[in-house]
């Protein structure tokens, strides 16, 4: 079992019932600080199925990568080569080791190289089981987070946001 807080397993518990529900997609909200990553990385481990964790500053992808390191979840990294060695270099500062691993069926993603990648993933993005788009609050069918995840037609989807 994961070393959620209780406001996080609830929330964690939500999400299942939804999706148990019949819900395709669905939005989990905590304020900021609450812990939204951590409670999204641990719902990826326990799906173990493919997925991908999309948001749209490194600085995200670099925290959620971090978040997945700590729960021992090797995944590639859909960005710039600089956002990769970033994130390696985290994962060498604070865990002594990466879990970067350009084939991991697992995967956080910039939006915006996600999308310029499109054609190229399409064979992996159809095998994805569950996409979460950190800072949901922006998903419009028409814009950019929109399209990100019409990339991934045969998952559930998790949207977070404070």
């Amino acid at each position: 079992m994961s070393g959620l807080r209780g406001y996080q397993l609830k929330l964690k518990a939500g999400i299942y019932d939804a999706w148990g529900g019949g819900a395709r997609n669905v939005l989990g909200v905590l304020p900021t600080g609450g812990g939204k990553t951590r409670t999204f990385a641990d719902i990826i481990l326990d799906r173990d199925a493919p997925s991908c964790a999309i948001a749209h500053r490194q600085e995200l992808v670099g925290q959620i990568s971090l978040a997945l390191a700590r729960e021992g979840v090797r995944h590639r990294i859909i960005g710039p080569t600089k956002v990769v060695k970033m994130c390696v270099n985290q994962h060498m500062e604070k865990l002594g080791r990466s879990y970067f691993d350009p084939n991991s069926w697992h995967a956080v993603a910039g939006v915006d190289t996600l999308i310029r990648r499109k054609d190229e993933l399409r064979g992996w993005a159809g095998s994805v089981r569950l996409w979460v788009e950190d800072e949901a609050h922006h998903v419009l069918t028409r814009n950019k987070w929109g399209e990100s995840v019409l990339m991934f037609p045969n998952a559930n989807g998790l949207g977070v946001t404070a």
